[in-house]
């Protein structure tokens, strides 16, 4: 059965407006499970996929088995009664990631930044109100932070977030940021911290932002700017107690060259 979606619902997660009748109720519920997955939470309990989509568990449990029996969904591998992403959500990622011309550009690049400097290198694109890993580049020897492709982080408390707000034009922003002040999952929101990464963005080319992993770490992100878009983040992400001046003066001016080029690369490849 086709049903009419819950326009206010659906608009305080997306900017993209379509005809209210254009969807099918199910499949968008379906669709929003799946995205409750990611680094932090492998695995969730029906009770609790009920509880975040606002559906009964008896509507939970059906979706739940539609998704399983099509190798979207598995028992939890811990055996705590939850369920957890199975093999045809990997075979989309892949399929995604190969369909991207920007990461065999971006990768080379990426590689040799992070191992110029020893930091992480992070390429990532909006996804509703977060920014979405694509690619993420680690440095011999330290641990991937959480980082993989598929990790999100919300917009205005990650760098990549605040450099993407920031590089967008108006009226864009506004409306982004007019659906982050009604999102309860972003936080206490500031227009100051939005005015501060616009500011920075247009003085310095990059904003950057203290601990926004864990303490002891900082990071740096420029906008990709391939024509009049600008889709993709580059982010530089420096761990330890003393990073702050090395990021900034030194690691700032390559990382702003390699948004450069990659972007160049990507309109000659076009």
């Amino acid at each position: 059965m086709v049903r009419k979606r819950d326009t206010k619902a659906f608009a305080q997660h997306s900017d993209r407006a379509h005809d209210p009748g254009a969807e099918v109720d199910s499949l968008r519920r379906g669709l929003e499970l799946l995205r409750l997955f990611d680094a932090r939470h492998r695995s969730l309990q029906a009770a609790d996929i009920a509880a975040k989509l606002g559906l009964s568990r008896v509507t939970a449990a059906k979706l739940i088995a539609t998704l399983e029996s099509q190798n979207f969904l598995r028992p939890s591998s811990h055996g705590d009664g939850g369920f957890e992403p199975h093999v045809a959500c990997l075979a989309l990622g892949r399929a995604v990631k190969r369909s991207l011309p920007i990461v065999p550009v971006a990768k080379p690049r990426m590689l040799a930044l992070s191992q110029r400097f020893g930091v992480h290198v992070t390429l990532s694109t909006r996804d509703r109100l977060h920014m979405l890993v694509v690619e993420h580049v680690v440095p011999s020897g330290q641990v991937r932070m959480g980082l993989d492709a598929g990790a999100r982080l919300p917009l205005l408390s990650s760098a990549s977030g605040r450099a993407y707000l920031a590089a967008q034009p108006e009226p864009a922003r506004s409306k982004l940021v007019k659906l982050i002040k009604a999102d309860e999952t972003q936080g206490a929101f500031r227009q100051a911290t939005v005015d501060a990464a616009v500011h920075e963005l247009e003085k310095r080319g990059w904003c950057f932002l203290a601990s926004p992993v864990t303490s002891q770490t900082n990071s740096i992100a420029t906008p990709i700017r391939a024509g009049a878009s600008a889709d993709y983040v580059l982010t530089a992400m420096a761990v330890g107690p003393d990073v702050k001046h090395d990021l900034r003066d030194e690691v700032a001016p390559d990382l702003l060259n390699q948004a450069r080029q990659i972007a160049f690369e990507l309109g000659a490849a076009g």
